[in-house]
């Protein structure tokens, strides 16, 4: 089964005037969150083969957090992840990850939550997935062996996290 896992970053500084939205970095929140994800998918066995991540500050924070125990998975930041449409990130996916069979990406709503509801929306039934917080992540399965062989339409919702939700179990 191939699956794409989208994990949005975690929460970061509030905006300041002049300051770019690109160098907003995480709070100590989404500094805790994203190392709690990155403990939870250690544990779950859901680590990728291939993770693709926004140069943005606070996604590469994520990404550092999250896989500082993780080994040997490669990782590129691809550019124009950073302000990327639902489709344009289908496509970033499909070009960098066709060989794969597992490939993590970190990015950015909206286009996170418009590809997530894309994805699934023909076979899943909650109208839940609207709602796509920081350090929240999804992970959707394709009944084909490659990125490169799946119906980006015809996904499954494996299961969605919200980070919130591992501060109450023990990692």
């Amino acid at each position: 089964m191939a699956r794409i896992t989208l994990l949005r970053h975690g929460k970061s500084e509030n905006p300041q005037a002049g300051f770019a939205d690109f160098d907003r970095a995480l709070n100590n929140r989404g500094q805790k969150n994203a190392d709690n994800v990155g403990k939870m998918m250690m544990r779950q066995k859901m680590l990728p083969d291939l993770v693709l991540v926004s140069p943005a500050v606070r996604t590469k924070q994520t990404y550092e957090i999250a896989s500082q125990n993780w080994s040997d998975i490669p990782m590129e930041f691809v550019d124009s992840l950073y302000e990327a449409t639902a489709n344009q990130l289908m496509y970033v996916i499909e070009e960098r990850a066709g060989q794969y069979q597992n490939v993590l990406v970190i990015g950015h709503n909206p286009s996170l939550v418009v590809l997530l509801n894309r994805m699934v929306g023909s076979t899943h039934t909650d109208n839940n997935l609207s709602y796509f917080p920081t350090c929240c992540l999804a992970d959707i399965g394709f009944e084909a062996d490659r990125i490169c062989d799946i119906n980006p339409e015809d996904g499954r919702l494996l299961s969605i996290i919200r980070a919130r939700s591992l501060d109450h179990h023990s990692l």
